[in-house]
């Protein structure tokens, strides 16, 4: 009986200093969601001057090795494992000398893969403010303005963001939906499948450095009778000023390319695309996997006279788009054109002699009655003339 009170005893113990443990560890807001694939030796440059250095992986099964530093400083090391995230606590002292621990990061494996004898991790790293470092570059925030901190769309509607963003839901299908973020109209951020609890992130690469433009986690998908919403809660967005263009693809096409014959696409990609495709009028005729930063081309089927819109689209595993579209003309369009101009310049003409006959009939009778004054003969001479001359003017 005393082992029995003895055993409860220390799992009250336990509790309570878990409890005591827990309320030691704060979590500020969240301000980097990155979904990314790296190698050893690759360094990610995030908010507030911290960086993650990635130092081996485990070739066998995808465990990395990384270093935390802040201001170039080395603060922490760690091991990633499967279903083992690395976490970075900073320990922060008030004014009365308690301490508290702050969670800065986590980092989490998600996945691993072989290319070219060398394994890569794909991993997950969240990072939340550090409450001694101050933010910059936001647009929207929870500590900016407690009024955005969630964001209520309507299903099959755009909402306004800043800087030119938009956000739009749609898709609802069994309490998911699919979010599409577009920069000035172009689709930058799409990802499907979304519940509630899920988080949509953009974030943009430049070189090493990494920036989450904009991210909220879905709260709430509920259906009305008039409408359909999507609430996300934890919204942010910051300026994507000085963190470069995103994924960005250039196409050319041909200045005119002959009927009944195929068209070379040239495209440009100026990074990593997991993912190319190029459209013809929305129909997909040419799809490449695992694209490199380089310029590649895609030969459409034999067009007729016309002219097509060429749509050119870029997609990572992380959800990034890139997309351009360019106008293909096909065929003597310009001939055509020309029978159009002739036809109206036609049309002109008929319309000038037909002012004209006009203009003679009624010359006719202002002449036909100044002539009720002269003698006769003279009088139908001049009216012999006058009709004849309308007369040709109707035969042209």
């Amino acid at each position: 009986m005393k082992y029995i009170r003895f055993a409860t005893a220390v799992i009250c113990v336990f509790i309570i200093f878990c409890g005591f443990a827990s309320a030691a560890e704060e979590m500020e807001e969240q301000i980097q969601h990155t979904e990314i694939t790296v190698g050893a030796g690759d360094s990610i440059v995030l908010d507030q001057g911290y960086s993650i250095n990635v130092i081996d992986i485990n070739s066998e099964n995808g465990d990395l090795l990384i270093e935390v530093y802040v201001d170039e400083k080395k603060v922490e090391q760690g091991i990633v494992k499967e279903n083992k995230p690395f976490r970075y606590l900073k320990t922060i002292e008030d004014e009365d000398d308690e301490e508290t621990d702050y969670l800065i990061f986590n980092v989490s494996l998600q996945d691993t893969e072989e290319k070219d004898g060398e394994t890569y991790s794909e991993i997950i790293i969240k990072q939340y403010i550090d409450p001694e470092i101050a933010p910059d570059d936001y647009l929207i925030s929870e500590k900016s303005d407690k009024s955005n901190k969630s964001l209520s769309m309507i299903i099959g509607k755009e909402t306004e963001l800043k800087e030119d963003y938009t956000i739009k839901a749609t898709e609802l299908d069994d309490k998911t939906v699919t979010i599409t973020l577009r920069k000035n109209g172009n689709i930058v951020k799409m990802t499907e499948d979304l519940g509630e609890g899920d988080v949509f992130a953009y974030t943009r690469k430049n070189g090493d450095r990494l920036k989450t433009i904009f991210m909220g986690e879905i709260d709430t998908i509920f259906e009305t009778t008039d409408s359909d919403h999507v609430i996300l809660k934890k919204v942010i967005q910051k300026t994507d000023k000085g963190i470069g263009e995103g994924l960005e693809i250039k196409i050319e096409v041909p200045e005119k390319s002959p009927a009944n014959e195929k068209a070379i696409i040239s495209y440009t990609l100026d990074g990593y695309a997991d993912k190319v495709e190029i459209y013809v009028d929305g129909n997909l005729i040419d799809q490449r996997k695992e694209v490199y930063e380089d310029t590649y081309d895609a030969v459409t089927d034999r067009l007729s006279t016309g002219e097509y819109n060429i749509e050119a689209k870029a997609i990572t595993s992380e959800g990034m788009v890139g997309t351009e579209s360019a106008l293909l003309i096909v065929g003597d369009i310009a001939k055509e054109g020309s029978l159009e101009n002739d036809a109206a310049d036609i049309i002109e003409r008929a319309e000038n002699v037909t002012s004209s006959a006009s203009e003679a009939v009624d010359k006719i009778y202002e002449t036909a009655n100044t002539l009720e004054k002269t003698p006769a003969p003279g009088a139908f001479f001049a009216i012999f003339i006058l009709l004849g001359a309308w007369m040709c003017c109707r035969r042209r």
